[in-house]
């Protein structure tokens, strides 16, 4: 009679979070129809615009930091993720791999900093250069709402649990992406060694 009773159905598998549409993808519009009725030059807000900019990269590069001190004192333990391989233009960008959580954030809390550095250094050639003043006060904003959104300041700074690893990867047309699914844990070659020989 057992035999003859229909086996449970498979728990349907949960749907994909939608994407979300974050701050910084909508604060850019708004920043350029705001300077295009007001004249920040004329106005006299140029030299206050230029302060604005160094201290305001010189505090997130300094929250960066923080952040990469808070990492590095991780413990380099427990299961580590797979992080799918990133491809650019059809070509692999960056392999798969398998890392620790301490090294899946130290591999990016890197990346972000030299971003950061880059994108100020960018910045700071191109006002030198054209003095235009737009993307100087739309970097002083950009900056520290991307540095507020990014997982690893969710992570070690607002100490959020629902953040999951690989983290998303970013659109390049800044169109809100879904987040990913959380990497299943990939057990050590060495531990799955140590089970063997236990069951040996």
């Amino acid at each position: 009679e057992d035999d003859d009773e229909p086996a449970p159905a498979a728990a349907a598998p949960e749907a994909p979070p939608m994407p979300q549409m974050k701050m910084s993808q909508i604060l850019p519009l708004v920043v350029m129809m705001g300077l295009n009725k007001f004249d920040l030059d004329q106005m006299g807000y140029r030299h206050h615009a230029e302060i604005l900019f160094c201290v305001v990269q010189v505090i997130c590069l300094g929250v960066i930091f923080t952040m990469y001190q808070k990492i590095n004192d991780m413990s380099d333990t427990g299961a580590k993720i797979h992080v799918p391989e990133v491809k650019s233009m059809g070509q692999v960008v960056t392999p798969a791999i398998d890392q620790t959580p301490k090294e899946y954030d130290m591999s990016k809390i890197k990346e972000q900093a030299k971003q950061a550095l880059m994108s100020a250094v960018i910045l700071g050639g191109v006002y030198y250069k054209w003095q235009y003043l737009m993307p100087v006060v739309l970097q002083v904003l950009m900056t520290p709402m991307q540095l507020y959104e990014s997982p690893l300041f969710q992570l070690h700074i607002m100490k959020k649990t629902d953040v999951k690893r690989p983290f998303p990867t970013p659109n390049p047309f800044g169109l809100p992406a879904a987040p990913e699914a959380p990497a299943a844990p990939v057990a050590d070659k060495e531990e799955k060694q140590k089970k063997g020989k236990k069951s040996d």
